[in-house]
């Protein structure tokens, strides 16, 4: 369980330190403030064996394009001189450095055609290094990139691993543009063991109704006493998205769990009731929880599960995030009865 996180040159963030993360982690705050780069430098301390986390964090917005300057965007004021660097701590100190490359390479061309009988041919090559280290032994992979062609779009990728580390530690990625479709997989493991009793009871936050759920042509079914089960979709993006926290918290046991604007399709009055749930299922799992959220709501919500059972008073941390002129993240941290106050207050955490 990571404790504390510090990110340099990373983003909008010239520097941030994160102090005090529990098993479960809210960070709130005005909108562009730093919630989803903190998200994704934790994404990116979670995978050090994987060199396209940088890139695979950019296709969660559906930015496609990966030119050197579209690269550079990762980097604080787009100054790819210097490095992006975070630190991670827990059991173990993980530490990583991300550094931006270009080179001109040439090759000779055997093939040739009319139009074209250059003995070479330039191409640009350029990518990114991943330098880390674990508990001090260094780890280093890279991805390099280059066009196809001089008119297309496409890109080739050579990816370099280290080959003497292996990750093992878990980590997904629930973006607010989620693919719903994914969790089909973690939910025929879960109705495989019989383990669909959280799901259901979960479900029936929104659906009170809700007796049973089935897979069918890889198609999520529920049974609401209808004369046949009705596909989930027609349930709205709430129970869909109360599924796919549920099997993905359960897919990453022993792990960590992403979560971008958790609040996203779901009416404030079941906030309490989804919390409770979440708070079940990552400790039943042992998954540590982060999210962000700008809706006070969400944020009562949790407040008001974690006091709801004594033993999750102490899992749980709020994080109000500010940045400063100078781009620091700053970070200040609440435990349950501190939040309590806080709210109690009407302190503005928007």
């Amino acid at each position: 369980m990571f404790k504390s996180i510090e990110i340099e040159h990373f983003r909008g963030i010239s520097h941030a330190k994160i102090d005090g993360l529990k098993e479960v982690n809210i960070f709130f705050g005005k909108n562009n403030c730093g919630k989803s780069s903190l998200l994704d430098a934790i994404f990116l301390i979670s995978g050090l064996s994987n060199p396209k986390l940088p890139i695979n964090i950019n296709l969660l917005r559906n930015y496609l394009r990966f030119e050197p300057s579209d690269l550079a965007l990762d980097f604080y004021t787009l100054d790819t001189s210097r490095p992006i660097k975070i630190k991670a701590s827990n059991d173990e100190v993980r530490e990583l450095m991300i550094s931006l490359f270009e080179s001109a390479a040439s090759h000779i061309d055997l093939l040739g055609n009319e139009n074209n009988i250059s003995s070479t041919d330039t191409k640009n090559r350029y990518g990114l290094v991943l330098k880390c280290k674990i508990n001090g032994h260094p780890v280093e992979s890279s991805i390099t990139l280059s066009h196809k062609g001089v008119e297309n779009n496409d890109y080739e990728q050579s990816v370099k691993y280290d080959s003497d580390y292996k990750e093992n530690l878990t980590c997904r990625y629930l973006s607010p543009k989620y693919d719903f479709y994914t969790s089909i997989e973690s939910l025929t493991e879960i109705l495989k063991n019989k383990d669909e009793q959280f799901i259901l009871e979960a479900l029936r936050i929104i659906e009170p109704m809700i007796k049973d759920i089935v897979l069918s042509q890889n198609e999520v079914l529920v049974d609401v006493g209808l004369n046949k089960r009705i596909p989930i979709n027609v349930m709205g993006d709430g129970a869909r998205k109360i599924l796919s926290i549920l099997t993905t918290i359960y897919e990453c046991r022993n792990g960590i769990v992403l979560i971008d604007e958790i609040s996203n399709g779901f009416h404030y009055s079941v906030m309490k009731a989804l919390w409770q749930t979440i708070l079940l299922a990552s400790k039943k799992n042992n998954v540590q929880l982060f999210a962000t959220s700008h809706d006070l709501d969400s944020i009562k919500g949790l407040r008001d599960a974690a006091l709801h059972d004594e033993g999750d008073k102490d899992r749980v941390s709020f994080f109000k995030l500010q940045r400063t002129k100078d781009a620091e993240l700053k970070s200040y941290c609440y435990d349950t009865d501190s939040i309590d106050y806080m709210l109690n207050q009407e302190i503005e955490v928007r």
